[in-house]
C-alpha cells in the first residue's frame, strides 16, 4: 500500500510516498521549513501534497512527524525547541484542514516515528527493548518495547517520553534552546555542533584545519567531509560528540536497564568515528554486568526514518 509520509524537521520538510510493506519510498521531495508559525507549514506543506498526488492520485493517507512533544491524543504539538513560533499547536487540525479530501491524517513526534520504522522493519526489528535516538536539527529519542502494559513505543503518563536530546549531562553546561543547561542536544544538535567547531577556531588560532576556510558556514557534512579528507581537528570534533553521546547513552542504560541504542539522522552520518566514541564511551560508563551487553547500532533508514516512520501511521 502506497501512502505519503512527512517528516517535518527544523531546517526541512521531507514529503515521501512510502510502500509500507518493504519501507521502500518510490518518490520523495522536499522544502526548506517555513519560518512562519505552524499554520503557514500546513499550509505551505499541503500545496507540495498536491504536487505528490497528482503522479500517485490513489493515495489517500497521510503520516506527519514532528519534532516537539505531544499530548495523549498527539492532537497538539507543545513547544518544539526548533521551529519558529510554535506554541501549543493542534497540527493535525491544521492539515485535515489543508487536505480536506484526504480520508486519513495522522501526527505523531519525528523521533517516535522514526522509532517505529526501526521497529518494524530496520535495525531494532526483532529487539525486544531499544532506545532510538536521532541526531539533527536537533536530538530526538524514542523508548521502544514489546513487553508489559507498555509494548510498542513508550509515551509516559501525558505523552511526551522519549527526549533524549533533553536529558542534561552537565548542569553547567551550554545553554539549550529548551530553557536548560547541558543538554545532549546543545553538543550533538546540527547548529550546535557547527558553532562549537566555529568556537574552538576562533579561540585556537594554532589549529591548521581546512575548516577555518568555512569558519561561518560550517555544517555537520563540511566537518565530517574534512575528517574523512584526513582533518585531526575535524575527527576530534566527532569523538568529542560521541564521548558525550556515550555518557547519555550509559545514563539510559542504568536507569530503564536499556541494552540496545540504535542512532540515526544527518550527524550519525559522520560513521565509523561518531560510532566507536560513543561506544568507548558508553561502556565505560555503565555498570560491569552491562558491559558485555549494551550494543549501538546505525539506524537503517538513515535520513529517510522520519518518512517511512510517519506513513507507518496510517498503515
Amino acid at each position: 500500500m502506497f501512502v505519503l509520509g512527512i517528516d517535518i524537521g527544523g531546517t526541512t520538510i521531507k514529503l515521501g510516498v512510502v510502500d509500507t510493506s518493504t519501507g521502500s519510498v518510490v518518490a520523495e521531495s522536499s522544502f526548506p521549513t517555513p519560518q512562519s508559525g505552524a499554520r503557514n507549514v500546513a499550509m505551505e506543506t499541503a500545496q507540495r501534497v498536491h504536487d505528490i498526488r497528482s503522479a500517485y492520485p490513489e493515495i489517500g493517507r497521510i503520516g506527519v512527524g514532528v519534532p516537539g512533544a505531544m499530548n495523549a491524543d498527539r492532537s497538539l504539538v507543545r513547544y518544539p525547541p526548533n521551529l519558529f513560533g510554535w506554541k501549543e499547536e493542534p497540527l493535525q487540525q491544521y492539515f485535515k484542514e489543508a487536505l480536506p479530501d484526504f480520508q486519513q491524517i495522522e501526527v505523531d513526534n519525528d523521533a517516535k516515528v522514526a522509532t517505529l520504522a526501526e521497529a518494524r522493519l530496520g535495525a531494532g526489528k526483532g529487539a525486544s527493548h531499544f532506545l532510538l535516538v536521532t541526531l539533527g536539527t536537533g536530538v530526538g529519542g524514542g523508548i521502544y518495547s514489546t513487553e508489559g502494559a507498555f509494548a510498542g513505543i513508550y509515551r509516559g503518563s501525558s505523552g511526551g517520553a522519549g527526549e533524549f536530546g533533553h536529558v542534561s549531562i552537565d548542569l553547567n553546561g551550554p545553554q539549550c534552546k529548551c530553557g536548560s543547561r547541558g543538554c545532549i542536544e546543545a553538543y550533538l544538535g546540527q547548529h550546535y555542533l557547527s558553532e562549537r567547531t566555529r568556537e574552538k577556531l576562533i579561540a585556537d588560532n594554532t589549529i591548521d584545519s581546512p575548516l577555518r576556510a568555512e569558519e561561518n558556514e560550517l555544517t555537520p557534512k563540511l566537518i565530517a567531509s574534512a575528517m574523512n579528507g584526513g582533518d585531526a581537528f575535524a575527527r576530534g570534533v566527532f569523538e568529542e560528540a560521541g564521548m558525550f553521546l556515550g555518557v547519555a547513552l550509559a545514563n539510559v542504560a542504568k536507569l530503564l536497564d536499556m541494552h540496545l541504542f540504535i542512532i540515526g539522522g544527518g550527524v550519525a552520518e559522520a560513521g565509523t568515528v561518531l560510532f566507536d566514541a560513543a561506544a568507548a564511551s558508553l561502556h565505560a560508563n555503565v555498570f560491569e554486568n552491562l558491559k558485555p551487553v549494551v550494543e549501538i547500532r546505525p539506524a537503517v533508514f538513515g535520513n529517510r526514518a522520519g518518512i517511512i516512520g510517519a506513513a507507518m501511521l496510517v498503515s
